[in-house]
């Protein structure tokens, strides 16, 4: 697939006021998904009830868009290479308004996919709006993914490449420089707005070769629990082919089920990050959490809950960092947490390099690389091995019988088109 020759100096402008609509959108569902109402859900009786109200009224919505139910990341990438690039509006409302319902209600699904949707969507429907071509449609589209993640991560790098390599997927110089213009203006924004960055403090340690030898082994975990992911992903959605509201019902009967055994888990997983970091906690209370977050999180997301896998990603990498510092009594936890959050998301999305920056601009700290080259490409090895499917969002799309062939990950940058 190739694209015509564009002007900079005339897509500039666009893509600033693209940049500026994606910003505030975003910016409007990361306020609500991080309001406090859903601390008062997590940290109350109504954890068990939060879920099933929740699934009733993503049935209605289900039912109101039912030719929109198309969102998330795997749509975006669609979108993106097939077609005319255009991103319907109805879809876009679909996603914010599902996505913030599900997460406030305590899903286990992640907040950046809707994100990448909604701002790659906020941006193509302002390309619309002039009526320009396909391909500036979708330089605005990736120009709006990157803003997205910007807001939500602070983490300008990492979504300059993850936008790259999961949604445009093919190098064009003009279109880096674009992206990466609407990446910082956009964190520039971001920061007017008074949006706190995403921070993680770290405690000094010691590099050595005993550190990284660790770190293989580490990430040899993260590979076999990236590739069971996404196996039991796999196996729930070709075994529960039933109507999407009975889905929904499922899935909101595990939430609520999970919920009720392990409270801290639900959601966004931001207050067990919290406790994980700075808390001293037992190995058998993390394994549970682990145990849940993986089965509730591979269950909302096989039973087509609007919501992003990166965050889940995220998490289950922070869970297993810690379980294995507690396992092999590393005094180092926080290291392991931290980079195992790195690994599993590159293993997961096969983004490595993008995990890699997402720990070194969330903790500003630059001595991390080696720890997170060898941890996040071990993870990758692994992953390759051992898992039956090439990445989530490939897995997503079989699932509505789209296959992308000599894609990235399958070692080929020529897209074609599906079957």
């Amino acid at each position: 697939m190739s694209f015509p020759n564009y002007t900079i100096s005339k897509l500039l402008p666009l893509v600033i006021l693209s940049s500026c609509f994606s910003v505030v959108v975003v910016y409007s569902f990361r306020y609500i998904v991080y309001h406090p109402l859903y601390l008062s859900i997590t940290l109350s009786s109504h954890v068990v009830v939060a879920p099933l109200l929740g699934t009733v009224l993503l049935i209605i919505l289900f039912y109101l868009f039912a030719r929109h139910l198309k969102s998330g990341l795997p749509h975006v990438v669609l979108e993106f290479h097939i077609g005319l690039g255009r991103l319907p509006f109805l879809n876009l409302l679909f996603q914010f308004l599902t996505a913030s319902i599900a997460l406030l209600m305590g899903f286990t699904i992640g907040a950046i996919g809707p994100a990448v949707h909604i701002g790659a969507g906020s941006a193509n429907l302002v390309g619309q709006l002039f009526m320009v071509r396909s391909h500036t449609l979708r330089v605005l589209t990736a120009c709006g993914s990157a803003v997205a993640i910007t807001v939500m991560l602070d983490a300008p790098l990492m979504a300059i490449l993850f936008t790259y390599e999961t949604i445009i997927r093919q190098f064009r110089w003009r279109t880096l420089l674009l992206v990466s213009t609407a990446t910082l203006f956009a964190q520039w924004f971001a920061h007017q707005l008074d949006i706190s960055p995403f921070i993680i403090e770290v405690v000094p340690f010691s590099l050595s070769i005993l550190l990284l030898i660790k770190m293989m082994l580490f990430g040899t975990l993260c590979g076999l629990i990236s590739s069971s992911f996404l196996n039991v992903i796999n196996f729930l959605t070709q075994k529960l082919r039933i109507n999407y509201w009975k889905k929904l019902a499922l899935a909101g009967l595990i939430t609520s089920l999970l919920s009720w055994g392990a409270p801290e888990t639900i959601g966004l997983g931001y207050e067990l990050l919290q406790k994980l970091l700075y808390e001293p906690l037992t190995i058998s209370l993390i394994t549970v959490w682990l145990i849940v977050r993986f089965i509730s999180s591979a269950a909302v997301i096989a039973l087509a809950v609007p919501g992003g896998a990166l965050g889940p990603s995220l998490i289950l990498g922070a869970l297993t960092g810690a379980i294995f510092s507690l396992l092999f009594n590393f005094p180092d936890s926080q290291m392991f947490i931290i980079v195992g959050m790195g690994a599993l998301l590159g293993a997961v999305l096969h983004v490595p390099l993008a995990g890699i920056l997402f720990v070194l601009e969330s903790t500003n700290e630059i001595s991390l690389l080696l720890p997170c080259l060898f941890a996040s490409y071990s993870a990758y090895y692994i992953h390759q091995r051992i898992s039956k499917q090439n990445n989530l969002i490939e897995l997503l799309l079989a699932r509505q019988n789209v296959i992308f062939r000599n894609s990235p990950s399958l070692r080929k940058k020529r897209l074609t088109s599906p079957l």
